[in-house]
């Protein structure tokens, strides 16, 4: 047997040995190995990625801030290098921007931080019961810790223990609804162990509802839509470009109209996006002023961008053009408005700065429409049932 033969033989088996501790929950037993494979194949991604994942692990079983340090320099490099190499796992985006001077759980000061410290050593040994065990203990010594029943239910997930893993999840849910972790887990857990791509479809939206603004919130429904071959694309509103204040004389506002893109012969109802700039330029005057007093400068809010589409649809309607005669915009946004949906849209869709933060106050009155706006215009096939 030629050497080369042999030696790709030995990296084979090497890799097998990698791939059964790292499924077993063994990561610290795995590091050495692919060191190994990474080293060997420096363009190989999942190496990268478990590279990265089981130094992570290392650092939670030493105790010296500078060994700790050192490790976690290598985990963030390691994780940088996975996604260049073409990583998207949100997991490994969060490894490769970690800071490696913020040690671990740092903005807990309870005493459930020192139980969580240890449950991650037990976890990251394999040791499995016995991380149960302390995040329940931490559970117990805070009930107000998200991270505790939250890492309760990863464990039963890593041990394929749906039925225990759930209520943990449903826990740190109870906890703060309005978190993206805890329902993204659960809707993994579901995916890969409950066989039901419809319930998990209903814990990723949860997610996204939660925190929409979170490229991890998204992480999880992405998944899922490439499993169930289904698309994630939103209505499409192509709207015109904002006014422009003059920064020297802030009280001129001007309107930049194309005039084609308004011609009704051209397009049937175009002429009423000119509503739509109209209504934006007022809230560059007095409008914003007005609708919010306690605000000292100017924001784009979801108060303007619903008065200035709401203003086009009764346009529309008042022109009496028939839905068919309408361009995709138009139509997009005639139905999203009929159907009570358009507000959602412009919080989630088409939100900015200034719109993103009305969501927090808009969610705590219509988690159940963002939820179902997601669900009816923004889920394509799979198991939508809207389908």
């Amino acid at each position: 047997m030629c050497l080369a033969v042999s030696a790709a033989l030995a990296q084979d088996d090497e890799a097998t040995r990698a791939n059964d501790l790292y499924k077993a929950g063994k990561r610290p037993e795995a590091l050495p190995l692919y060191e190994d494979l990474a080293k060997a194949n420096p363009n190989e991604q999942l190496y990268a990625e478990r590279l990265a994942d089981c130094l992570g692990a290392e650092a939670t079983q030493l105790s010296d801030p500078a060994e700790v340090k050192a490790v976690r320099i290598r985990e963030r490099d390691a994780a940088k290098r996975a996604v260049t190499l073409g990583d998207t796992a949100e997991f490994v985006r969060q490894m490769a921007n970690l800071d490696p001077e913020q040690p671990l759980y740092a903005g807990i000061i309870s005493p459930a931080k020192a139980l969580l410290t240890e449950a991650e050593k037990a976890y990251t040994a394999g040791d499995f019961p016995t991380a149960m065990a302390k995040y329940t203990a931490a559970a117990e010594a805070d009930p107000h810790l998200y991270e505790a029943p939250l890492y309760a239910g990863d464990t039963a997930y890593v041990q394929k223990d749906l039925n225990t893993a759930a209520p943990w999840f449903a826990r740190a849910i109870g906890i703060d609804p309005n978190r993206e972790t805890a329902y993204r887990y659960w809707g993994d857990a579901i995916l890969k162990l409950g066989n039901d791509p419809a319930a998990a479809r209903e814990k990723f939206i949860d997610a996204i509802v939660a925190e929409p603004y979170s490229k991890f919130a998204w992480q999880g429904l992405r998944q899922w839509a490439d499993i169930e071959k289904a698309t994630l694309l939103a209505p499409k509103i192509d709207r015109p470009a904002g006014p422009v204040v003059d920064a020297k004389k802030p009280g001129n506002v001007t309107i930049n109209i194309d005039p084609a893109a308004t011609d009704d012969k051209q397009h049937p109802g175009a002429s009423a996006w000119l509503m739509y700039s109209l209504i934006r330029a007022g809230y560059r005057g007095d409008e914003f002023k007005k609708n919010f007093p306690n605000e000292k400068e100017y924001r784009h809010s979801l108060k303007e961008e619903d008065a200035a589409l709401v203003t086009v649809v009764e346009s529309i309607k008042n022109q009496n053009v028939k839905t068919s005669e309408l361009d995709e915009s138009l139509r997009n946004l005639v139905e999203l408005n009929d159907a009570g949906m358009l507000d959602c849209w412009i919080l989630i869709s088409a939100s900015d700065e200034g719109i993103a933060k009305d969501y927090d106050a808009y969610r705590k009155q219509h988690r159940q429409l963002l939820h179902d706006y997601l669900e009816r215009f923004v889920v394509h096939g799979g198991m939508n049932p809207a389908q």
